[in-house]
């Protein structure tokens, strides 16, 4: 009986990663309509609803797992520092494997030092608040997703302007029309049930699968529960890297890691607080390493097939790690 639960949890987890995707796309497509109804430019709708929307998996299972069991971080932390992981380790080196990246030189002088700089800020806030992920640090880290998000805009407005890319005097914001009034909203308001029900079935069938192998919570959310919560900015990444367009795939992972490590956990923060394991600070340490990593190797301009292989060797190691760790 033990094995089928366990299968049904499997299948349950599987369908929660389907609810997640889908939901997420929903959610965007009906948050996208509206803002072109309200004439919202194209740039804004990019920088704030669409990549807002690719951290909607990542949001709905973190905070369903803090509010869910707030003294323990497994889900939360693992789920975000996981994905963080995945996004640079597996989708980059993925990525790489299948078509070398140019890197872009605005890439190096802003999205990159800001990528460190979240993932320095986040540790250095446990250890100050004693191990604990307070409401303070959370309004902390989500006042720095403001000012990153005024000062991203403002930047992107800026070059857009100088370059005499604005939208014409019609309006007009996409030369794809948006959807009616009322499915514009049926689509965002049902994305988002959807995005927060799968969250709910996650958590739930993780910690279920999590105990019935007796490994704990914080691997399974550093692994499985963050592989599924990561498969849009997979499938982008990969797509855009086919295409040829490695500053949407290397802007994409950028882009995902510092909303999780922003919005998504200073809302975790704010809304359910919760206890921090040495375990944690070392996973967000290696996010830390792993994004320095990156770093120096985009700064040769050039991501290209043997350095897509190095990401997948180090996530190869880390998971052996965290697989010892966890039985050790």
């Amino acid at each position: 009986m033990t094995i089928l639960y366990m299968l049904l949890a499997a299948l349950g987890l599987i369908v929660s990663f389907v609810l997640l995707v889908k939901g997420a796309d929903y959610f965007v497509d009906g948050c996208v309509s509206i803002a072109k109804l309200l004439r919202v430019p194209n740039l804004i709708i990019g920088l704030t609803i669409v990549a807002m929307g690719t951290s909607a998996p990542e949001a709905a299972v973190s905070i369903s797992g803090a509010i869910t069991d707030p003294t323990n971080a497994g889900i939360t932390l693992g789920n975000l520092l996981g994905s963080n992981l995945l996004n640079i380790l597996i989708i980059l080196g993925i990525s790489a494997v299948i078509v070398p990246m140019t890197v872009d030189k605005s890439l190096l002088k802003k999205d990159f030092p800001l990528l460190i700089a979240s993932a320095v800020l986040v540790p250095l806030l446990f250890w100050v608040f004693d191990f604990k992920g307070t409401r303070l640090g959370g309004v902390i880290i989500l006042a720095l997703f403001a000012v990153f998000m005024i000062w991203t805009i403002m930047n992107a407005l800026s070059s857009r302007k100088n370059s005499k890319a604005i939208e014409s005097d019609n309006g007009e914001v996409s030369d794809e029309a948006p959807m009616s009034k009322l499915k514009s909203i049926l689509y965002a308001v049902c994305g988002l049930a959807v995005v927060v029900g799968g969250g709910q079935l996650a958590v739930f069938c993780a910690k279920y699968i999590a105990r019935g192998m007796g490994v704990s919570e914080s691997l399974i959310g550093l692994t499985v529960v963050a592989l599924g919560t990561s498969l849009p900015e997979l499938i982008t990444s990969v797509v855009a890297a086919r295409k040829g367009n490695s500053d949407l795939a290397l802007g994409n992972i950028i882009g995902s890691n510092l909303f999780n490590m922003l919005m998504v956990l200073g809302l975790t923060m704010i809304i359910s607080p919760f206890t921090v394991t040495m375990n944690n600070i070392i996973d967000a340490l290696v996010v830390l390493a792993v994004s320095i990593l990156c770093y120096v190797f985009a700064a040769t301009k050039k991501i290209g097939r043997a350095k897509g292989i190095v990401f997948l060797l180090c996530y190869a190691v880390y998971l052996g790690y965290i697989i010892m760790r966890d039985f050790v």
